[in-house]
């Protein structure tokens, strides 16, 4: 692994001025990659200091060229199985960082000196981990206090990134699943892995979101883990998400279901209902074959919940 400081030539060199290159010569299988890790200033009054941020730990320094050495001490941590994590659990009250790897058609999280939790759904993972810091007394008690927020890592910049949405199965009596979806780093894709492999499509001027529900769903299926295509749902949907997928959509009539108001889109053969969830910023979204199997959709997810208005 070879780290070096570098002045930083991308237009916010006032905020961040310099980063640092790390080259994967042997650590990883991700050996010939290059990351270059934005080094930002902070000020604590008069105090001025540097510092980055990998996959969610803060190193920082008086002086810049102290932190690729800072770097190259904590790396190794970070590293499993010569694999650097694919995703982090982040207990954001408790503080923790988890990561987690994939290997093969698993992934696992491991507990320093701990116990290691695998399976093949990133799901089952966060519960058995959960479950583990609840009765650990790190989250609190189980059901009401902190949780697990999952993050992907930037493979350009080791810092975190945020999905975009999250496809998600639930149906009573089977296993769940459920996958984030992150923009690649080409801008030009989105993708989640599901069914031992990664599944990307292109940005297609919002139409993507439905068209890697698609594909994931087509292989759940195949893998014998999803009956119907539509027990899959994009769920958590950014505005940037939403908004344009909205656009190449055809309005139909609302549908009240358990007192809720649901406007109702169409596009082909799939009906979709909206419900905004404006304390989040998020949008989340039910399909159906036609308005009576969306409406059973809709209030089987609801029902689950608990949520009965008026």
């Amino acid at each position: 692994m070879k780290l070096t400081l570098e002045p930083n030539s991308n237009g916010d060199e006032k905020t961040v001025p310099f980063h640092v290159r790390v080259d994967i010569v042997t650590a990883t299988i991700d050996a010939g990659s290059a990351f270059y890790v934005p080094v930002e200033v902070k000020y604590q009054g008069m105090k001025k200091s540097f510092a980055v941020n990998i996959a969610g730990w803060v190193l920082e320094s008086e002086r810049p060229e102290a932190l690729p050495g800072k770097i190259s001490r904590f790396l190794p941590r970070l590293i499993s199985l010569a694999r650097l994590p694919t995703y982090l659990f982040i207990a954001r009250r408790a503080g923790g960082i988890y990561p987690v790897y994939t290997i093969g058609s698993e992934v696992y999280a491991t507990m320093p000196g701990g116990p290691v939790f695998r399976h093949v759904e990133l799901a089952k993972v966060r519960e058995y981990l959960t479950d583990y810091l609840h009765a650990a007394g790190i989250l609190g008690e189980k059901g009401l206090s902190d949780k697990l927020h999952v993050r992907g890592l930037n493979m350009k910049t080791l810092g975190l990134r945020r999905p975009i949405f999250y496809l998600k199965k639930r149906v009573p009596g089977e296993a769940d699943f459920w996958a984030p979806v992150f923009e690649a780093s080409d801008g030009q894709h989105i993708y989640c892995y599901a069914a031992n492999e990664r599944r990307e499509v292109p940005i297609n001027g919002g139409l993507e979101v439905l068209e890697l529900q698609q594909t994931v769903a087509a292989a759940l299926k195949t893998d014998k883990r999803l009956r119907d295509t539509f027990d899959l749902r994009p769920d958590r949907l950014f505005a940037e998400a939403w908004e344009p997928l909205k656009s190449g959509l055809r309005e139909g009539e609302p549908m009240a279901v358990n007192g809720l108001t649901l406007p109702v889109y169409l596009i082909g053969n799939i009906h979709l209902a909206l419900e905004e969830r404006p304390d989040e910023g998020r949008h989340s979204l039910y399909l159906g074959h036609n308005e009576d199997d969306l409406r059973a959709r809709v209030t089987v997810d609801l029902e689950r919940r608990g949520i009965v208005m008026g």
